[in-house]
């Protein structure tokens, strides 16, 4: 059997009642409807609900979300979703930190150019206030990416997600 030719790295968050939120509300709530010993037949099975925003911890985001008419999550194809990644890592970012296009630049120089139709994450290193939902949030104020990044990328045609665990 040939290897697998990828390296994967799971960006998610377990979702649990206190996860971060825009507001700060309860955007999840998981609950056992009913249990295996409460089924009146010999058939054992467990009824779970799941309660949660559209956008809370670590999502897809499609292009309706902030465009409307534009593509919803099950519009989206996936070979659209599968590309080569690059991950720009900045985990050492305080809150005002902005990347500029001279960073993207210097990574380019160490790790060769990003090509046409590659995904870039720019990994600020937030993640690690997850369990703290009001450090997390901290006043709406984390790294993220300058409008020179922006354009450039968009310039090249190049996929681009600031990974932040977006807030919803």
């Amino acid at each position: 059997m040939k290897p697998f030719p990828y390296h994967i790295h799971d960006l998610t968050h377990t979702l649990r009642p206190d996860v971060p939120t825009w507001t700060g509300s309860c955007g999840f709530k998981h609950e056992i409807k009913l249990d295996y010993e409460e089924r009146p037949s010999d058939a054992q099975f467990r009824v779970q609900q799941v309660k949660l925003h559209a956008g809370i911890g670590t999502h897809i985001d499609a292009p309706a979300h902030a465009i409307p008419g534009a593509a919803t999550v099950e519009g989206l194809k996936l070979e659209d979703l599968i590309c080569p990644c690059f991950c720009i890592d900045v985990s050492d970012a305080k809150e005002d930190f902005l990347l500029q296009k001279e960073d993207v630049l210097a990574f380019e120089k160490k790790h060769g150019v990003i090509g046409e139709n590659s995904f870039v994450i720019v990994y600020t290193g937030w993640d690690k206030r997850w369990g703290d939902p009001d450090k997390y949030r901290n006043n709406q104020k984390a790294p993220g990416v300058s409008e020179g990044v922006a354009l450039l990328l968009l310039e090249r045609k190049i996929r681009s997600e600031e990974h932040t665990s977006e807030l919803q």
